[in-house]
């Protein structure tokens, strides 16, 4: 039986601007999960914004979780192919919480600056953050890791951009920048992180936002139906072909209007990310979801994932299926499509976040 879904005929928004011209900065943040949450490259552009200044693509690249070893290893998967004119790496939190050697990390951190010097891709090294007293020990190990990274910059020729002195200033002063996890940021940390990040970017002029305004993504499919599933990896061929959404399914509209209670989840919220999908749908062990996106003609496209989006299936076909983590942010996967003319079913399975957009190029 083929998929029925009539209720739902959501137009797609406009996508995306052409690809930007050819002397527009393309930044691309490489980094773990302070950089994966995406709070710090929504800042620095929205700086730059309202500064009037020349505001640059910003391309994430992190992954939550992720150590140096493990950017390096990714280096040709989740940057160079985003053609990037400045590259900035921000890692060492998560190296120094699973005690690897700092003469492993610097080793992994130069193998990534000697990677771009070639291809003349300049190069901004964050130092790190900090660790609250519940991570002391770690904390202290900080000083030999950032002296590693002033070590490599130095080498290399790249540009530090000083985040621990920042935040280490900052909290002198009495600012709380950490979450009560003792290692992720609070909106003010990043806050300093940009300043920081700005400088070394030549705007020591540009001042940092008081608040963030962060937009709706272009290209995300606004309207679905939404149920709980009893197991993950639920879905196939012939279960997409099956599913009859019925009332029992519940109506999910993006962005969801009801303002969520943690600050980052409400960013993430605004800019168009589905969430909390066990308080629309009820407890599951994943959920899956339904939408329909019409087209004027056949078109390609790209589709882009992020959260905890785990299949894609586009008018019956599976187009996408995770293989494993690769980051929160919109478009850690962007994945080429061909829409038909008309209307086109699309079918996900998720856990209770997801992102999904459908945009003209993949170099957003």
């Amino acid at each position: 039986m083929l998929l029925r879904f009539a209720s739902i005929a959501v137009v797609l928004m406009a996508i995306l601007a052409p690809a930007a011209h050819a002397d527009t900065e393309r930044l691309v943040f490489i980094g773990d999960s302070i950089t994966d949450g995406h709070t710090l490259p929504l800042v620095v552009r929205q700086a730059l914004a309202e500064a009037k200044k020349p505001v640059p693509i910003v391309i994430n690249a992190g992954v939550a979780g992720d150590t140096a070893a493990g950017m390096r290893k990714r280096l040709e998967r989740d940057v160079l192919p985003r053609k990037p004119t400045r590259v900035l790496l921000s890692a060492g939190i998560n190296d120094v919480l699973h005690n690897v050697k700092v003469e492993d990390y610097e080793l992994d951190v130069a193998d990534i600056a000697n990677r771009l010097r070639p291809k003349k891709i300049p190069l901004v090294i964050l130092t790190t953050t900090i660790l609250g007293p519940k991570h002391e020990a770690a904390d202290k190990r900080l000083v030999d890791f950032n002296d590693a990274l002033r070590r490599v910059a130095r080498k290399y020729g790249a540009t530090i951009a000083e985040v621990n002195r920042q935040v280490r200033l900052e909290q002198s002063e009495g600012t709380k920048l950490l979450e009560e996890d003792q290692i992720h940021l609070t909106f003010a940390g990043y806050r300093v992180m940009a300043r920081a990040v700005l400088d070394a970017l030549g705007h020591q002029d540009v001042p940092v936002p008081n608040e963030l305004k962060p937009d709706v993504m272009p290209g995300i499919v606004r309207e679905w139906k939404v149920r709980a599933l009893d197991k993950a990896d639920a879905l196939d061929e012939k279960a997409v072909s099956e599913l009859m959404p019925d009332e029992s399914w519940k109506s999910l509209s993006l962005p969801q209007k009801r303002p969520l209670a943690h600050w980052w989840a409400d960013q993430e919220r605004q800019r168009g990310f589905a969430q909390e999908l066990d308080k629309l749908a009820g407890s599951g062990k994943a959920y899956a979801a339904v939408a329909t996106v019409e087209s004027e003609k056949p078109r390609k496209a790209f589709l882009n994932t992020g959260a905890q989006l785990s299949a894609v299936w586009l008018n019956g076909k599976r187009v996408y299926k995770s293989e494993g983590w690769t980051g929160w942010h919109a478009g850690k996967e962007r994945i080429p499509i061909e829409l038909k003319a008309g209307k086109n079913l699309l079918v996900i399975e998720t856990g209770s976040a997801f992102f999904l957009s459908i945009t003209d190029d993949d170099q957003w």
